[in-house]
């Protein structure tokens, strides 16, 4: 692992610092806008635009990097991102920042498909594991540390802001110096719905919870702590539990996804984040320590961000080999669709019945999502075979490009961890394991060593050890090498023909003796 870290160490650093930069970005404009006197509605759609950039850059920012290449694409990209926070302070009017903040998706996933493209081109079978988990290592660190810049600054200072604007000018500087080549842009592909919901709608409906929740959690977390009259650096640790819990249970509950059902373990999780917040509506009714705040949002957080890796891992065990990348797609519909609508309904709730409505908002989403997850796993049919979980970043829109590698590369889940008694539904007529095997076989030989029309006996270049024997045998006799070809061709059906009656009815060649040694009777050359 480390050694891999060393050979893309510029490309994580320059991703480390954009995954900083935009934390503490996205945490100052909510703050901000509050400070100046924005609707927490007019918050929720600056917030809403931010997500929907990064929907359609999620689709649309392949052509300009097919058309620049990863690094020059990243330049430009990057370069905007360092303008836009300035941008803001020069220009403090909630329409401006709506499109500023439209712009600032758009560029973002960009960055973050050609972070992830370039990270899944460097990777092989046998290294694309420890690359995506110093991926999520490096995403969840910095996300987290983004959230402590708020203690040594405020928002309401031109400073905060050109902390991030230096933060993102210094996340062009190890990628425009690295000597890694940078890999070839992949083809435009387009989105679609219908796979997904036609093989696994919970996972679609699962993709628009979790970026409902998440966005909302994101736009509308600083807003909800502010109104509860918490400092700002008290602000910062709270967003900063609720990032780090993302990386605690992901990979527990993925585990454990792989052994039984995953939607009762969706609608689990779903219902363990319901309960934390509501706990947090609780917490905006009566003045109760920080600490349990914190302790709150850490558990909310812990469980609320692997909503979308199960689904995503859902999909996953459903879809045909052949049709991932049309299933994954429809994924990033469900999810920017969750995520532009998360923050301008949660906003608006709140705009109408306080900060807690942040939180009902959100418990009112998992409610719902958590008894779909147990309708569909009781009716929506059998078990099929699954796919090993794979870990994924929820801190940010999700791009798929690593998280596609690295599915192909998972290996089914061994049947006997999660078969429960039910059979297993089978894409394919059902036939016998024995049967199964042999064809393969059939196919393997078929493919690799033609069989001859006349003879049905495979391996025929093969010499059985009845005709080795009587090879040897009979260069014993005749003084000859055992290695040469042997005079006739002996075959099973003969195997008990005299040595004598083998050497009479054999040619003579030049090397071989006029004299038969074993009748007596002398021959003549041919």
């Amino acid at each position: 692992m480390l050694r891999t870290a060393r050979t893309l160490l510029s490309l994580y650093t320059s991703y480390g610092l954009l995954v900083l930069a935009n934390a503490l970005f996205t945490t100052l404009t909510s703050l901000r806008a509050d400070l100046e006197g924005f609707t927490v509605q007019t918050i929720g759609l600056i917030m809403a635009g931010y997500f929907l950039g990064m929907f359609l850059g999620a689709r649309y920012t392949s052509y300009v990097i097919q058309r620049g290449g990863h690094i020059r694409a990243f330049a430009a990209f990057a370069s905007f991102m360092s303008l836009s926070p300035l941008l803001h302070v020069l220009f403090i009017d909630p329409w401006v920042w709506a499109v500023l903040r439209l712009i600032d998706g758009f560029c973002l996933a960009g960055l973050f498909i050609i972070t992830e493209s370039w990270l899944n081109a460097r990777s092989d079978n046998k290294t694309r594991g420890s690359i995506l988990a110093i991926y999520m290592v490096v995403n969840y660190l910095a996300s987290g540390l983004g959230q402590l810049f708020l203690i040594f600054t405020s928002p309401d200072t031109f400073e905060a802001f050109a902390v991030a604007s230096i933060c993102f000018s210094l996340s062009l500087m190890p990628l425009m110096m690295t000597r890694t080549e940078a890999p070839i842009p992949n083809p435009v592909t387009g989105f679609a719905i219908r796979p997904l919901l036609s093989v696994a709608p919970a996972g679609f409906w699962g993709a628009v919870c979790a970026g409902s929740v998440n966005a909302a959690f994101f736009a509308m977390a600083p807003i909800y702590a502010q109104n509860l009259s918490f400092s700002v650096q008290e602000i910062s640790f709270f967003m900063m539990a609720g990032v780090f819990s993302g990386l605690v249970l992901q990979i527990p509950l993925g585990k454990l996804s792989d052994r039984i059902e995953r939607r009762k373990v969706l609608a689990g999780v779903c219902f363990g984040g319901l309960v934390f917040s509501l706990l947090m509506v609780v917490q905006s009714f009566f003045q109760l320590p920080f600490y349990l705040l914190l302790i709150n949002v850490f558990c909310y957080g812990s469980l609320a961000f692997v909503i979308y890796p199960l689904s995503a891992a859902h999909v996953n065990d459903w879809s045909d080999p052949g049709q991932l990348m049309q299933t994954s797609s429809g994924l990033l519909i469900g999810y920017g669709s969750g995520a532009i609508f998360g923050p301008l309904l949660s906003s608006s709730l709140m705009s109408a019945f306080g900060p807690a409505a942040l939180f009902a908002y959100i418990a009112l989403n998992l409610l719902v999502m958590m008894l779909f997850a147990l309708y569909q796993s009781s009716v929506a049919g059998l078990q099929r075979e699954k796919m090993e979980f794979v870990p994924q970043p929820s801190v940010q829109f999700p791009v798929e490009e690593l998280f596609h590698a690295a599915q192909d590369d998972s290996s089914p889940v061994p049947e006997a961890l999660y078969d429960s008694g039910d059979s297993v539904d089978k894409p394919v007529d059902p036939i016998s394991v024995d049967e199964a095997d042999a064809t393969q076989a059939d196919i393997a030989v078929s493919d690799e060593t033609p069989i001859d029309p006349v003879e049905s006996e495979p391996n025929v270049e093969e010499k059985s050890f009845i005709e080795q024997w009587e090879e040897e045998r009979l260069a014993e006799s005749e003084r000859i090498n055992p290695t040469d070809e042997p005079k006739v061709k002996l075959t099973d059906e003969a195997p008990s023909l005299s040595q004598a009656s083998i050497v009479d009815d054999m040619p003579k060649t030049d090397e071989a003796s006029n004299v038969d040694e074993a009748s007596g009777s002398k021959t003549k050359k041919p």
